[in-house]
This record gives structure tokens, C-alpha cells and sequence, in this order.
């Protein structure tokens, strides 16, 4: 394996003794993690904000805003009309809540009350917002008659009474807590930051690969592939020199990116032994889809073309640019036959519910089945001659 060795050594000498690698193989992931992942964050930042305008400013419409206030799905921001309005148009936020004077009135009188959502066509949550907004117009309903009921009873007033239960029933939402279910000890989640760093670590890997993998295509223009086949060296011995230089810079790529990540983005990367056998898997892949192109065309023009253009459109199609959820279901069927898929997969396992080397089988399988096809294929299109 010493004549092997050589030629894998070479080759990776080459790469890094071209200024542009860097740039393309680092500086151009940690960028697009940097601009994807900060487009959206975690926790509260990531409600929705809606304007809010109360021109009826009694009782029961401040009762009603404190029932809308109680969910998580979205913010309310306190507006003039004028400023609602102007805000939604340029989209600044995603709607407004207007109450209009009379709703109380209403209320009282049993009639349904007048409430206005206003939202642009682009905005997707409209109808969860809408169901929310009449639940809590419900439980207004509900509090209200409560509290007349007891008023005639007692002969007090009915706005304290209505107080006491909305304070009553806002205690008693917040009996419930969410518990986060991890498999293994509890670490950062795949959010947005994450799920860039993995994907465009991927995304890159394979561009460089897909580069890289057109060595072959080149040194049989040159004539160096037929110089080092007239010497004692063997083709599996040539090969497997390319195969390990292809392996062993994916490998260096991917660690220094995720110390990067790590260290720039505070990103948990997750168990390490599973890190290293899903990674491993991947370049695998990675190796043999160069493999695979390059076995079918004739030059690294040809090559570069093709393979980015393959690069791109399965990426977007495996959920490295989105959420594989936000995507129609055939899309999501499609999606299961790039690899991808299936490496965002892993990562989610290790990274967002802490898993190990058990919880990341399949995808690693898919993975090596993957590889395996581009391989063979790949392989059995080389010509030594």
C-alpha cells in the first residue's frame, strides 16, 4: 500500500497548494451558515408578531386580548390603526387584530362580536391564527355569562367577578408544562443555526468532492494517468491512492468545519463515535457519486457542470436549504431517494435528539447502499487503458 500512499499524498498536496481550495473548502460553508442560519432564531424570537388595536377598551375586549396573549403561538404588538395597517402592507408584521368599539356592547347583548384579522395572502398561518381567535372568543363568552349569572345572584357587579375568573383561568392554563423528550442527555436542538451548519458543511463536501474526483478526467488529458500506469504499480493500487486522498480531505474538511461551527456558532455536534460513522458513511458517498459522474463523461469541464448541477438540485431537494416538512408530500417522497436526505437524517438524530451510533443504523445503511451502487458503477467506467 506504500505506491498507494504516494499517490494519495500527491494528490492531496495538489489540493492545498491552491489557494482557492480554502476558500471554496472553509470560508464559503461558515459564510452561507452565517447567512441562512441566522435568517430565523430559537424560542420566543421566533413568534409571530401581530399588531393589536383596541378601540373598544373595556372589560371584556382587554379580557379578550389577555386570553389571545396566553398562547405561544404568536406576539401581540400594541398599534394605532394607522400604523397596523401601514406595517402589515409593507410586511413588516404578519397581521393585526382589530377591535372595534362596540364589542363589549355586543358581548352583553349576546350577539356575536365584530373582530377583524387582517393579514396579506402570503402569510401562511391565517387559519391556526383565526381557530385561536375564536377559542378565546368562546371562553370570553363562557366567563361572561359566569359572571352575570353570579351577579344576579349576589347583586354585585359583574366586572369583578368577570376579573377574578379570567385571573382564575390564566393561572390554571399554565398547569400544563412542556418537557422536551430526548434520547439521550439533553443538548442544543436543531435549530435553524444547526441545521445550516450541517447542511452546508454537506453541500460543500460534495462540491469539493465532485472537483477533486476530476483529477482522473485530468491526468488522463495530460498524460500523467498513462506515466503512472506504466510504472510497477497496480491498478487497485492506483485507485485506492485516489479513493483515500478523496476520503482523508473530505474527512479534513468536515472536522474543520465542525470545530468551526463548534466554536463560532456554538453548535453541539453530538455523540462523537456516531459523528464519525455517519460522516464516514457520507463521504463514502460523496467519493463514489464523483466516481460515478466522472465514469461518464470526458472532461473536468463536463464534470464540474454536471456535478454541481446534481449537487444543487438534490440538496435542495434533501432539506439542506429547508425543513423537508415544508415541502409537499411527493416532494417528500422524492426526497428519499438522494443521500442527502438521508445525512440530515443522522444529523438530526445525533444533534437534536442526542442519539448514538443505534439511533443513526438506517441512515448509515442507506448511506453505504448508496455508496456501494456509485461505486460499483463508478468503477466499472474507468478505463486504464
Amino acid at each position: 500500500m506504500r505506491k498507494a500512499w504516494a499517490v494519495c499524498l500527491l494528490e492531496l498536496k495538489k489540493v492545498f497548494q491552491k489557494k482557492q481550495s480554502y476558500f471554496l473548502m472553509f470560508a464559503m460553508p461558515l459564510i452561507f451558515t452565517l447567512i441562512f442560519g441566522g435568517l430565523s432564531g430559537d424560542g420566543s424570537s421566533d413568534r409571530m408578531k401581530l399588531a393589536v388595536v383596541d378601540d373598544d377598551q373595556s372589560t371584556l375586549s382587554k379580557g379578550f386580548l389577555q386570553s389571545v396573549k396566553e398562547n405561544e403561538l404568536f406576539t401581540l404588538v400594541p398599534e394605532s390603526k394607522q400604523q397596523a395597517e401601514q406595517k402589515v402592507k409593507d410586511k413588516k408584521l404578519g397581521g393585526m387584530l382589530y377591535i372595534p368599539k362596540g364589542f363589549e356592547e355586543q358581548m352583553m347583548a349576546k350577539e356575536d362580536p365584530k373582530v377583524v384579522f387582517k393579514h396579506g395572502p402570503e402569510f401562511t398561518s391565517a387559519t391556526a391564527i383565526s381557530q385561536m381567535i375564536n377559542q378565546s372568543l368562546t371562553k370570553i363568552k363562557m366567563e361572561l355569562a359566569a359572571s352575570l349569572q353570579s351577579s344576579r345572584l349576589t347583586g354585585e357587579d359583574w366586572k369583578p367577578v368577570f376579573s377574578a375568573i379570567t385571573k382564575e383561568t390564566s393561572t390554571a392554563s399554565t398547569a400544563v408544562h412542556k418537557i422536551e423528550v430526548k434520547k439521550g442527555k439533553a443538548q442544543s436542538k436543531l435549530n435553524n443555526q444547526s441545521a445550516s451548519s450541517a447542511g452546508f458543511s454537506i453541500m460543500f463536501v460534495m462540491i469539493v468532492m465532485m472537483s477533486v474526483s476530476g483529477t482522473i478526467l485530468e491526468a488522463k488529458k495530460s498524460g500523467v494517468w498513462y506515466r503512472m500506469m506504466s510504472t510497477p504499480i497496480s491498478r487497485f493500487e492506483l485507485m485506492a491512492g485516489f479513493f483515500l486522498a478523496f476520503f482523508i480531505l473530505g474527512w479534513i474538511q468536515f472536522g474543520i468545519l465542525m470545530a468551526a461551527t463548534s466554536v463560532l456558532f456554538d453548535i453541539q455536534w453530538g455523540d462523537p463515535l456516531g459523528i464519525a460513522v455517519l460522516v464516514s458513511a457520507l463521504l463514502l458517498c460523496v467519493v463514489g457519486l464523483g466516481l460515478f459522474i466522472a465514469g461518464f463523461v470526458t472532461t473536468t469541464e463536463q464534470q464540474s457542470a454536471l456535478g454541481n448541477i446534481v449537487i444543487i438540485s438534490t440538496c435542495m431537494l434533501g432539506g439542506v436549504f429547508w425543513p423537508l416538512d415544508v415541502v409537499p408530500k411527493f416532494m417528500q417522497k422524492i426526497a428519499e431517494f438522494v443521500p442527502q436526505t438521508w445525512a440530515m437524517k443522522g444529523f438530526t438524530e445525533l444533534v437534536a435528539r442526542s442519539g448514538g451510533v443505534a439511533d443513526i443504523t438506517l441512515p448509515v445503511a442507506v448511506l453505504l447502499l448508496f455508496s456501494a451502487v456509485f461505486l460499483v458503477v463508478g468503477m466499472s467506467r474507468v478505463r486504464f487503458e
